[in-house]
């Protein structure tokens, strides 16, 4: 008994001399298709001693998917990862000894086979599953679509994804596009171009940096994916489309689409001739802008792109890449707008203004666009973007105002006709390169960029005013021109370093000089106009330090963000009299709070509090006076301030498999400091204004959101958002004739909105209604002003029946607003959209009769209400009209295995 005694001392004491040499194993264990993490997996370790003894270890991945071990020379390790709905995986290793920390990689887990046919053969597939932090959705699972549709068809019906203004969101933030794991094409040609039937599944996860995936410590640089991942089948091939629109009237449009689906070699050939109210700004690889107006846009705009990338012999977090892309853009614009513009007065009724005007925009813009990624090495990555661009603008303006008094019977004070023309031709170049050194727990960088713009501008006018109560009667005749230019050069060093398993932390500094150079010369009535001919030449000094910081404490991730910035600012600065050399240095802070708690898998918490600074333009801080517009007299202020803004927002978000459900709460509060308003002097015996920007008293707002989606049974979704705030602000009242005291009218809005979605999808019918009401609630100090109560519903329907080849669809809106002081603002609209659609040759080809606005009842509209004025315009919009579309698809059919 004492010989088995002495054994185990002896072995126990050769165990602890070899953990004086003992090693750390570290792995991830990731999802084998999303290369998500899979946080919490149970990773099994066995531990065998030769000759001796076996130990057996149970561990738990961290929230990033990431265990350690530690272990010694010369023994064996057998580690088996687990996940639930996932196969295992056991690998093994031999202890090595050292005190090195020993990266064995990923442990990828496959998802069970058993698992999903057992989902599968359950009633009807879900829309969505969930493998980790990773959202998968089944495109089989959503109705109302079939092959030849396109992607935004799938994309728009996906739970939590939505688009406004043309951006991709996930439960209201931004989202990124991928496919197959890679930085995509740009939105627009994966959106619009990409069939569904390629599409093989889509997943939504948010990506890691490139520090935190070599590092595996986070670094709070995460962005919200949404992943495309196209069928082996349908890669190598292209993908086009042709569409071809004729209106009743003289409107038309015709565009061409064509891209190579493709992870090493993609393609892109863009062409738009069109005269209809959708305009294209720009196209390269891999982005877009476009814009959908009232009136039509007469445009003619090419773009051809080409990208190459690889897969350097070393593992990346990102493959090397360059891509190019050229084109050209050219428009002619149209506008008619109205306005009605009230500026109140203190105690009484407001003036009111209204005006019409009609605007010409003519523009060419010649781009050259380059972009690179580039691996150097395992160690160093390679940024380089650059762009040129050649563009030339033409601008036409005719405006007719007229000002009335309106306490008693509505006085007229003055009128005036404006008209005018600006040129300006101007050259754009851009460069900048970002180099990346990463070591063993951080990375170091540098940046360094230039932009330069050199361009000269020109125009005339003529304008004449008429004075009523004075009867005076003038013409303002002015021409124009000034050349300039813009440089301006920036460097920036960066260093990130881990402490520990959880903390990240990183500095950098950014200096940027800008040289910027403006000589207007001005005359009136062909006499030099010394008063408003300027010379302005800026050279500012930018300097800034920014400290951020990310640590992991269980379920809670804090990321502290400050920024400390000085700027050396100095204006000369000549018109008339006033030649003075300005100059200010201004330090800025903009601390910065995020803290993130993750109950669970898509169920988290997140609070941020930010507190910034906007400092006035120092133009605005000079005293100088500008009666270009003797109606609208501009002047600057010595005196006026930096604003400052405290904003706090909370985000709760989950997704439940259950019944495919998707909640977000939302609550925000914002408090401004000082803001910057415009204070106006009014002159009762013309019937102008002379303004300045002062700082007034600041005000707050709360906020709330609540939104909700869900499947109520296997037809039928819900969606439903309300969103309401209270908000307070202050204006300083208008100052008539020779008044000087400073009167402040508080302003109160309360708004409320809802907008519920319920959607049916079953067989060959389709419909979705959704009903949005809209309230808000003003109410002022000044007994001059009246409560305000604004209203406006929408109701709308969308519903298709699909026959064969067939497809009848039929959308009645219904808009009601009130409360407006413009009676053609007031009112009911219905609005009766109807399409028949015929698809033949194998439905790749499509004619689209469409009638929009059948009962000419459309009216584009807009308000803005302030604590000073309230002002409502309109513009002109096509109106009621018939087309036709033809459209013919050249989709590829998968490779046959």
């Amino acid at each position: 008994m004492n010989l088995r005694r002495l054994l185990l001392c002896i072995a126990s004491l050769l165990a602890a001399c070899q953990l004086l040499r003992a090693e750390v194993l570290k792995g991830r264990v990731v999802d084998a298709e999303t290369r998500e993490p899979l946080s919490g997996a149970p990773v099994q370790i066995k531990d065998v001693i030769p000759d001796f003894c076996t130990m057996e270890t149970m561990l738990a991945a961290d929230s990033a998917g990431v265990f350690h071990y530690e272990t010694s020379a010369g023994n064996i390790i057998t580690i088996t990862a687990k996940y639930f709905g996932y196969h295992d995986k056991s690998v093994k290793r031999i202890g090595i000894g050292g005190n090195d920390t020993i990266d064995i990689g990923e442990i990828p887990l496959k998802p069970s086979d058993i698992l999903m046919k057992e989902v599968t053969i359950t009633a009807r597939a879900k829309r969505f599953t969930m493998r980790g932090d990773t959202v998968v959705f089944n495109p089989e699972a959503f109705g109302d679509v079939e092959d030849g549709d396109r992607l935004i068809k799938l994309v728009e019906k996906l739970p939590g994804v939505s688009i406004k203004d043309g951006k991709l969101l996930w439960n209201g933030e931004p989202l990124k596009m991928m496919m197959n794991g890679q930085d995509a094409l740009s939105q627009d040609m994966m959106l619009n171009l990409l069939p569904v039937e390629a599409v093989d599944k889509i997943k939504a996860y948010d990506r890691t940096s490139e520090l935190q995936d070599r590092t595996g410590v986070a670094d709070g640089r995460e962005e919200h994916v949404l992943d495309v991942v196209v069928k082996p089948g349908f890669m190598e091939k292209f993908v086009s489309e042709v569409e071809a629109k004729a209106y009743a009237g003289r409107e038309y449009a015709a565009e061409l689409k064509s891209t190579k689906i493709s992870d090493d070699n993609p393609f892109m050939l863009y062409a738009r001739v069109a005269d209809d109210p959708q305009k294209v700004m720009m196209m390269t690889m891999g982005s877009q802008a476009s814009s959908q107006g009232s009136m039509p846009i007469r445009q003619q705009m090419g773009a051809l792109g080409y990208r190459h990338a690889w897969t350097p012999d070393h593992k990346t977090y990102r493959r090397s890449r360059w891509d190019i892309t050229a084109g050209a853009n050219h428009s002619d614009e149209t506008n008619e707008s109205w306005e009605h513009r009230q500026v109140f007065l203190p105690g009484t009724t407001p003036t009111l203004s209204q005006s019409d005007s009609r605007d010409y925009a003519h523009n060419l813009t010649v781009p050259l666009d380059f972009a690179s990624y580039l691996n150097l090495g395992t160690q160093n990555t390679l940024w380089i973007n650059a762009n040129v661009s050649y563009v030339r603008d033409r601008k036409e303006n005719t405006r007719r105002q007229e000002t009335s008094e309106t306490e008693g019977e509505m006085a007229l004070v003055n009128t005036s006709d404006y008209q005018s023309v600006n040129r300006e031709e101007k050259m754009e170049m851009r460069a900048e390169a970002t180099l990346t050194h990463h070591f063993k727990g951080g990375s170091v960088s540098a940046n360094i960029g230039a932009n330069y713009e050199q361009g000269e501008a020109e125009g005339s006018s003529v304008a004449e005013y008429r004075y009523l109560l004075s009867g005076e009667n003038t013409t303002d005749r002015q021409t124009f021109s000034a050349p300039n230019h813009d440089l301006t050069s920036r460097l920036a060093l960066s260093l990130d370093k881990a402490f520990g398993k959880n903390w990240m932390t990183s500095a950098t500094w950014r200096t940027a000089y800008e040289n910027k150079y403006r000589d207007e010369e001005r005359r009136r009535n062909e006499i030099l106009d010394t008063e408003n001919s300027t010379y302005r030449k800026d050279g500012n000094w930018v300097n800034s330090l920014t400290l951020d910081a990310n640590g992991k404490v269980g379920a809670l991730t804090i990321h502290p963000w400050l920024e400390l910035k000085h700027r050396h600012e100095r204006t000369t600065y000549r018109r008339a009299a006033l030649d003075t050399l300005a100059g200010r240095n201004l330090l800025l802070v903009r601390p910065e709070l995020e803290l993130h708690y993750r109950f669970k898998s898509q169920m988290g918490l997140k609070g941020t509090v930010s507190y910034n600074n906007m400092p006035a333009d120092m133009i605005d801080c000079i005293g100088f006076t500008d009666n270009t517009n003797p109606l609208y007299v501009v002047m600057g202020n010595p005196n006026l301030k930096t604003a400052h803004t405290l904003d706090a927002k909370l985000l709760y978000t989950m997704m439940l498999v259950k019944h495919c459900q998707s909640l977000s709460v939302a609550a925000n509060y914002s408090k401004t400091y000082d803001p910057i308003g415009t204070v106006m002097h009014y002159n009762s015996l013309t019937g102008g204004y002379r303004v300045q920007k002062r700082n007034v008293r600041g005000g707050w707002l709360w906020g709330g959101k609540v939104a909700y989606d869900r499947d109520l049974t296997d037809n039928l979704q819900l969606s439903n958002t309300v969103q309401g705030d209270y908000h307070r602000s202050f204006g300083i009242m208008t100052l008539v004739d020779d008044a000087t005291g400073l009167t402040y009218n508080r302003q109160s809005q309360t708004s409320l909105t809802e907008e519920l979605t319920l959607k049916y999808d079953c067989g060959p019918w389709y419909a979705d209604t959704r009903h949005r009401f809209s309230w808000r609630h003003y109410t002022y100090t000044d007994a001059g002003q009246l409560v305000n109560n604004l209203y406006r519903y929408r109701a709308e329907v969308n519903g298709s029946y699909k026959l064969n080849h067939w497809k009848f669809s039929l959308e009645p809106r219904y808009i009601l607003d009130r409360g407006y002081a413009s009676r053609y603002m007031n009112g009911g609209q219905f609005l009766l959209n109807a399409r028949i659609n015929f698809t033949f040759l194998k439905n790749r080809a499509e004619l689209e009769l469409s009638a929009n606005d059948l009962l000419d009842q459309e009216k584009w509209y807009a308000e803005e209400i302030t604590a000073t004025s309230h002002a409502e315009n309109w513009d002109k919009s096509l109106g009621r009209y018939v087309s036709l579309t033809f459209t013919y698809r050249f989709d590829p059919k998968a490779n046959k295995k």
